[in-house]
């Protein structure tokens, strides 16, 4: 479970709630309720060993997003065909120079089976975040693990501009991990973020394209651009649609040449 939590947090910067890794978008404003629905469907073939991909129907996936009073995530739910198999819960707490963020996972696919994952934030003076500590509790009577942490975070004035990130092995092992750089353009936005490995020097860059209104009109991830095989397509690329309030409604992922449907979404504010 360590290993696997560690793996989707390198792979996924987006996902996390209080780490140096920008949140590219986010959600803004006065939100109450936002149900995602997620599309690509794999349907089956009368060939048990295939299946066809259908990127426009929907997956049978939901998640709902609820907000508090202040616009503050407080709940997730995530839902397969009508069926809740995932609900997560929030909890913000600041004490003196840290900020504690605590998602309590229950997965009703394991029997009602929690779990805790804690970000931990460490503020300077300026109440600029300068350390993170990722603690996983996978029972609630078992010990809290580290399995993640970021350091060495670098500003100019407001901007992060550089830190490293370090995957905790299962032996103890701290080694493995990248160096991130951040690069921003001339309106002060992140055009672009380098992650390096530390050990292999391998590195995966995304860029950051805006559209008129200044929200994030798509994003490519070249993914390790040193081992890419010669032919084969290795860039991701997602494109967004907004509202008037600067949330998305629609996400697509590049295919070919095509945009492909990934996720809708329909947003409620206060």
């Amino acid at each position: 479970m360590k290993k696997f939590v560690a793996y989707l947090f390198i792979l996924l910067p987006c996902l996390a709630l209080g780490q140096l890794f920008p949140k590219v978008p986010d959600f803004k404003g006065n939100i109450k309720k936002v149900v995602e629905k997620r599309y690509g469907k794999e349907l089956a073939t009368f060939r048990k060993d295939s299946g066809v991909f259908k990127p426009g129907a929907f997956s049978g996936w939901k998640y709902t997003y609820l907000f508090d009073e202040n616009s503050e995530l407080a709940k997730r739910i995530n839902t397969f065909q009508g069926k809740v198999r995932t609900e997560y819960t929030y909890q913000t707490e600041t004490a003196g120079s840290r900020k504690i963020v605590r998602e309590k996972t229950t997965d009703f696919d394991s029997g009602r089976k929690e779990y805790v994952i804690e970000y931990e934030n460490f503020l300077d003076p300026e109440g600029r975040v300068v350390k993170v500590n990722f603690w996983s509790q996978l029972t609630p009577q078992g010990a809290k693990e580290l399995f993640l942490f970021e350091v060495d975070a670098l500003y100019d004035k407001a901007k992060l501009i550089e830190f490293t990130r370090h995957n905790i092995k299962t032996e103890g092992d701290t080694a493995s991990g990248e160096k991130c750089n951040l690069f921003y353009d001339s309106d002060g936005r992140i055009a672009r973020i380098e992650r390096k490995d530390i050990s292999s020097g391998f590195k995966t860059t995304i860029h950051y394209i805006y559209n008129n209104r200044g929200f994030v009109d798509r994003y490519s991830i070249d993914l390790l651009a040193e081992v890419q095989e010669y032919g084969r397509e290795q860039i991701q690329e997602i494109w967004f649609k907004y509202d008037r309030r600067g949330n998305w409604t629609r996400m697509y992922w590049k295919s070919g040449k095509k945009n492909r449907l990934e996720a809708k979404r329909t947003i409620r504010y206060q």
